[in-house]
């Protein structure tokens, strides 16, 4: 099977980083029902509070598709951007190594 992955790096406005990681957290129900998206990670940097970093690990393109389209997605890029410095920019992603998949 091979696995791709997304990360996206969220810059929140300053002091807006628990807001952010919060709005996006809030998308997991709708990420527990994609069989294409086996591991999803909201992360908050201990350096930067106000720089999130979604980081998603897909069983195929096709998975990463359906999630770039889906209600995750949706609920995300709807409620997110009014927070941020700037658009997100996504990184469709290889996998060239890991542990626990």
């Amino acid at each position: 099977m091979e696995t791709v992955a997304g990360v996206i790096p969220f810059k929140a406005k300053v002091g807006q980083g628990e807001t952010v990681a919060r709005l996006i957290a809030a998308a997991l129900p709708h990420v527990e029902n994609e069989p294409g998206t086996p591991l999803w990670l909201v992360l908050r940097s201990n350096t930067d509070p106000d720089m999130i970093f979604l980081v998603d690990l897909f069983s195929g393109t096709a998975g990463r598709d359906a999630h770039m389209t889906g209600e995750a997605a949706k609920l995300i890029f709807a409620t997110v951007p009014p927070y941020l410095e700037a658009a997100p920019e996504i990184h469709p992603a290889d996998v060239i190594a890991s542990k626990g998949r």
